[in-house]
């Protein structure tokens, strides 16, 4: 009750599989070996250095050993050692949690009182820090105590809070398990129906979050419920589940209670051999972890079986061996179970008179733990700790430890042969994979480089084609046209070719800066630039193609502006910009570039700040509609469309911008409302000498 194709990957599993098989057993048994030997030796040399902090994490390690291994007195004993050495350090989170811990080994051994105490000293320190997690855990296993004594308003208290709380911090796994506490309560006080459905709100949560310990424990309560009700079929199949889930996990207590169950049902059916065949299993797991409860549950099986086959002599014995526990550990139920049996015994023997005093006995156990009065109290639980016991446990331990490393000694070599292999493979089986994945990814890189590229070439060929073919028309006009010698004729027609020569020039000098981006010949050569200049020669460079529009090309820069910047860059940025501005503005429009001064700190060093200079290129034009803006200034795709004059454009002038705009660790963004203009903003260092 105490409280997740690709073929090469998979043929990789096959062959580590098919690899690790044969030494997976002795590679365990041999590495749980190494790792306690290595525990004791680091103890040994941690005492010697008097390190009170590596001596608690130390017995706690060797402490979670022993409690994996089912070794719970061994686990007692360095949980108490750890204890010690946390209380030194005033660690009240490890001091609540080793309580915790502790408490937990007496709950598996059945001594119930001992559990209790150190659950409720966990619980106060875990409430003095304020550790959620910790108290909803507590209050659950509070109750688990009080369920096991059959004082069944308590525990449904605590449980009720550990619930609330778990909802609280979303604690599946927890709620799972308190769910199916609160189902045992219900049960005991026989309203099978509403335990019934706790049972399946758990399962849900189990299934859902594939939680293996919750899954078995609900398996085990659901076997519990249909044993109830007599549907021993299902009974059973909800046992076989809830040991298979247990066997994953090694939780030999629970397959205990299993077999336990199990061994009711064919004694129901008259199947007495393999019925004593369950209770055996069960009281050798319990002997084996020295688990009381277990014992005292197995014992009287074993006196019942005997009682039904006519065995009354061996039925006494079993019989009084259960009592002696559960009345010394106030295991409610099980004395009250035990005196009936008793009863039943004399009165089968002849001795009415002691039959009689025996079913008194047993009602008064009966009485007890469904009387309201009573159930608000507990009796009270002594906490006996021998030195003794402590000195003879640590004499095991070490004839234990003794034995241990001559069997390490003789699997050392072995081991280190497989681990060597299995590690050569595995390494090889990493390169394999790493050299596939890099070639992949090498290949979808030159697969989109080549795509993108006979992209390009296509939009250029297109536009390069049109304006050619009209330039080579307007020569062969002024050479053939009768009116190729009126002055005005002749300079409309050097003002068309100037136009075209223009639009060529700049798709030119794009494809070539574009072309050195990519080959790695353009090499950024930061300079101090007068950010006015730059504009100025660029307004000059536009200047016709703003005046056949009428547009006014306006600059808002400072005379002393001064940027830190590559000049072929900056003339780029700046020349596509103000390009595209005057492509998509209406006649008699404005353009203007704008600077502005910005202070940030430099992301690297939080106190080195520097200047950069944000440069703002608007225009009053159509502008740009909402769903078209994320994809102009992407590098997956070339987005052109046509100017207000239909003039072409093949989008990687937009492109290189960006483009060049990084190269100076700047930022590009466009702000633009269809039919108010666009803003393309940008960001480049200031020089500051």
């Amino acid at each position: 009750m105490l409280v997740k194709p690709n073929i090469l990957l998979l043929t990789l599993k096959f062959i580590l599989l098919t690899l690790l098989l044969p030494f997976s057993v002795q590679l365990s048994y041999a590495q749980n070996l190494r790792r306690i030997d290595s525990l004791l030796l680091s103890q040994k040399d941690f005492l010697g250095q008097k390190d009170t902090n590596a001596l608690a994490n130390i017995n706690l390690l060797i402490a979670e050993y022993y409690e994996q291994e089912n070794n719970y007195d061994s686990a007692i004993f360095y949980y108490h050692e750890s204890f010690y050495f946390a209380s030194l350090l005033n660690n009240n989170t490890r001091i609540a949690n080793l309580n915790k811990a502790i408490g937990k080994m007496y709950w598996v051994k059945g001594e119930m009182g001992e559990a209790l105490n150190r659950y409720k000293k966990s619980l106060s320190v875990a409430q003095s820090i304020s550790d959620t997690s910790l108290t909803c855990i507590l209050y659950n296993n509070i109750g688990t105590i009080y369920w096991g004594v059959a004082d069944f308003d308590k525990a449904l208290k605590f449980y009720y809070l550990s619930l609330s709380l778990r909802d609280s911090i979303n604690d599946l796994e927890g709620k799972s398990l308190t769910l199916n506490n609160i189902g045992l309560v219900y049960s005991e006080w026989g309203k099978d129906d509403e335990a019934f459905n706790y049972y399946k709100r758990a399962s849900e949560i189990c299934n859902n979050i594939d939680y293996t310990f919750g899954t078995a424990y609900t398996h085990y309560n659901l076997g519990n419920h249909y044993f109830k009700k007599q549907n021993f079929d299902s009974a059973i199949v909800s046992y076989k589940l809830a040991i298979e889930n247990y066997k994953i996990l090694d939780k030999i207590i629970g397959i205990s209670i299993c077999y336990e169950k199990l061994g009711n049902i064919y004694e129901i059916w008259g199947d007495y051999k393999s019925a004593l065949s369950y209770y055996n299993k069960m009281l050798t797991i319990a002997d084996s972890v020295n688990s009381l409860k277990n014992k005292v549950i197995a014992f009287y099986n074993i006196a019942h079986l005997n009682f039904k086959k006519g065995n009354f002599g061996d039925a006494l014995m079993y019989t009084q061996k259960s009592i002696s526990i559960s009345k010394e550990q106030n295991y409610k139920n099980l004395c009250s179970k035990n005196y009936g049996l008793l009863a039943d015994i004399n009165r089968k023997t002849g001795n009415y008179k002691k039959a009689l005093e025996y079913y008194i006995i047993a009602n008064q156990y009966k009485d007890s733990i469904f009387n309201n009065e009573k159930s608000k109290q507990i009796a009270r639980m002594e906490v006996v700790h021998k030195t003794t016991q402590k000195e003879q446990e640590n004499f095991n331990l070490k004839k234990e430890h003794e034995k241990q490393l001559v069997r390490l000694k003789a699997d050392k070599l072995t081991i280190r042969f497989q681990n060597a292999v299995v590690i050569a493979i595995i390494f090889l089986l990493m390169l394999v994979f790493a050299f596939t994945i890099i070639f992949y990814r090498e290949k979808q890189k030159l697969k989109i480089a080549n795509d993108t590229k006979n992209k390009l070439f296509s939009i250029i060929s297109h536009d390069l084609r049109g304006p050619l073919g009209n330039f080579k028309g307007l020569i062969d006009l002024l050479l053939i046209d009768e009116e190729a010698n009126d002055p005005e004729k002749i300079n409309s027609l050097l003002k068309l070719m100037q136009k075209t020569a223009s639009s060529n020039y700049d798709l030119l000098e794009n494809l070539l800066s574009w072309s050195g981006t990519k080959s790695g010949n353009l090499v950024y050569q930061p300079q101090k630039l007068n950010l006015d200049i730059i504009v100025d020669s660029v307004f000059e460079h536009n200047e016709y193609n703003a005046q056949i529009k009428s547009i006014q090309l306006i600059s808002e820069i400072g005379e002393k502006v001064y940027v830190l910047a590559d000049d072929l860059m900056l003339h780029t940025i700046l020349r596509n910009l103000v390009s595209n501005a005057i492509k998509f503005t209406m006649e008699n429009g404005t353009v203007v570039v704008k600077s502005t001064r910005i202070l940030r700190k430099h992301e690297k060093e939080k106190n080195n700040k520097e200047n950069i200079i944000e440069i703002m290129v608007s225009d009053n034009g159509v502008g740009i509609d909402s769903e078209l803006l994320p994809k102009i200034l992407t590098d997956d795709e070339f987005y052109s469309t046509k100017g207000t004059h239909n003039e072409n454009g093949t989008g990687l002038g937009l492109k290189l911008c960006r483009e060049f705009v990084e190269k100076h660790k700047g930022k590009i963004r466009v702000e633009s409302e269809p039919n108010r203009g666009s803003d393309f903003i940008f960001t480049i260092p200031e020089y500051i000498a």
